[in-house]
């Protein structure tokens, strides 16, 4: 697993109006910020928006997902506020290793990307039931794995540039 700094273009106050903490909401990728690369967005068939957070801490997620091969992986961004020294800390979590990071392409998306070349955006098992709702939904879902790495990953690694 790799992490990949990569600065928000979004303020601590963007990121809350987006997605309050302890919820999350899928979006459609033309509505992923344009300030994220556009050759990693232009991979990406779907993605969900989460927050997580403390009195201290807000963690901004966008989950990507992107087709590759027989396979929808999950590739995620991850900004992780500190609110009271407002600072951020953020970037890419590349290669994760956590359980259900990737999931089969359903055979209907399959069939229609051998005809068209398209990878519309179909329902499969790591996206969301429900349009929006709460980390609760997510792990009531069995979801949440990824989510909860890309906390972890970020985190350790904010402690780790703390101390240098």
């Amino acid at each position: 697993m790799k992490f990949s700094e990569y600065k928000s273009g979004w303020s601590l106050e963007k990121w809350q109006q987006e997605c309050p903490e302890f919820t999350y909401k899928k979006i459609r990728v033309e509505e992923i910020p344009d300030w994220m690369p556009s050759g990693l967005i232009e991979n990406f068939n779907s993605a969900v928006i989460a927050a997580s957070g403390n009195t201290g801490t807000y963690v901004g997620i966008i989950m990507g997902h992107r087709v590759d091969k027989d396979e929808i992986d999950e590739h995620p961004y991850v900004a992780a506020f500190d609110k009271e020294k407002n600072t951020v800390f953020s970037g890419f979590i590349d290669h994760g290793n956590w359980d259900g990071r990737t999931s089969p392409v359903p055979d209907e998306m399959k069939q229609l990307m051998e005809q068209s070349g398209i990878a519309a955006n179909f329902r499969f098992d790591r996206l969301p039931i429900h349009d929006s709702g709460t980390l609760d939904d997510l792990q009531c879902q069995g979801i949440l794995n990824g989510y909860i790495k890309s906390v972890d990953v970020v985190e350790r690694k904010r402690r780790i540039r703390k101390r240098l």
